[in-house]
């Protein structure tokens, strides 16, 4: 039987927490909501206790910076060329 044709409480007893599907069987998303872990949202790696996520201001400065060095290493090279 297909898990579309499952009914809600057949689900409950094959995947939830003690179910008869082994984990190696069930998907990230199944195992995740087995054992009740929270799924990844976008910038959990980088967001803080609060949830801020401003990875991308420091990336634009650094950015900013190497090009600013290169045009300056640019410009001396072909001043004293």
């Amino acid at each position: 039987m297909a898990d579309d044709q499952m009914g809600a409480s057949q689900l409950r007893q094959r995947y939830g927490k003690g179910g008869s599907a082994a984990d190696g069987e069930l998907s990230a998303s199944q195992l995740r909501a087995r054992y009740n872990i929270p799924s990844n949202s976008p910038g959990w790696a980088s967001s803080g206790a609060g949830g801020k996520q401003d990875g991308g201001v420091p990336m634009v400065a650094v950015a900013g910076v190497a090009v600013a060095i290169i045009l300056l290493l640019v410009w001396f090279a072909s001043a004293s060329a």
